[in-house]
């Protein structure tokens, strides 16, 4: 009988135990790692920088700079030799001599209207067509001196074809695109409104 007691005594506490478990549990809940933390009830502090901790400040980028000597903008000018470029190699091309005269120095003009001449003496005929300047960059600058001096690198493609009296190719093809590199050297007289910039020098 004290066994039975025993064994009756023990099933007293694990149920009282129990009840105790259950009551605990619905008053404090379960964790499952989802809990929301309470932020007011702790005290954060601004993270303190590392001493050894190197700050890069990033400057704006600024567009490339074309202002050069206060008032020379070298994107402007390179625009403007580029065109002349077109327009002197097209006309000498053509052999309209007049069209080069305001663009030429007296040297320049003397020289391509020699060539001009040659040809049209020997009867023969050019084919042209001017496909772009593919690059254009300046290589050499002077704007202390005067007349001022400013040299620019052409790379251009063109289709060119020199044929003699009997319609003959003698020089160039009308199928092929070349690819020319030139090197002119353009002038103007300082402090002259006047003035223009001339083609002064070539060279390839």
């Amino acid at each position: 009988m004290s066994e039975a007691f025993q064994y009756i005594d023990i099933l007293i506490l694990a149920i009282i135990a129990g009840i105790v478990l259950l009551r605990l549990r619905s008053v404090l809940g379960r964790r499952t790692g989802h809990e929301k933390t309470d932020k007011t009830s702790y005290n954060y502090e601004t993270p303190q920088q590392s001493s050894e901790e190197k700050i890069v400040t990033i400057e704006p980028k600024v567009a490339s700079g074309s202002r050069e000597d206060g008032w020379f903008d070298k994107d402007d000018f390179l625009r403007g030799a580029s065109n002349a470029y077109e327009t002197i190699v097209t006309n000498f091309e053509n052999g309209n001599k007049d069209a080069l005269k305001p663009l030429l120095s007296n040297e320049v003009l003397n020289s391509f209207t020699s060539v001009i001449d040659e040809r049209n003496s020997k009867n023969e005929t050019v084919e042209f067509n001017f496909i772009g300047i593919e690059k254009s960059e300046i290589v050499y600058k002077d704007l202390k001196k005067n007349p001022m001096e400013v040299t620019v690198k052409f790379i251009s493609e063109m289709i060119t074809c020199i044929k003699n009296s009997k319609d003959e190719v003698i020089s160039g093809s009308l199928n092929q695109v070349q690819k020319i590199t030139d090197v002119w050297t353009f002038e103007k007289i300082k402090d002259k409104k006047t003035s223009n910039w001339l083609l002064t020098a070539t060279s390839d």
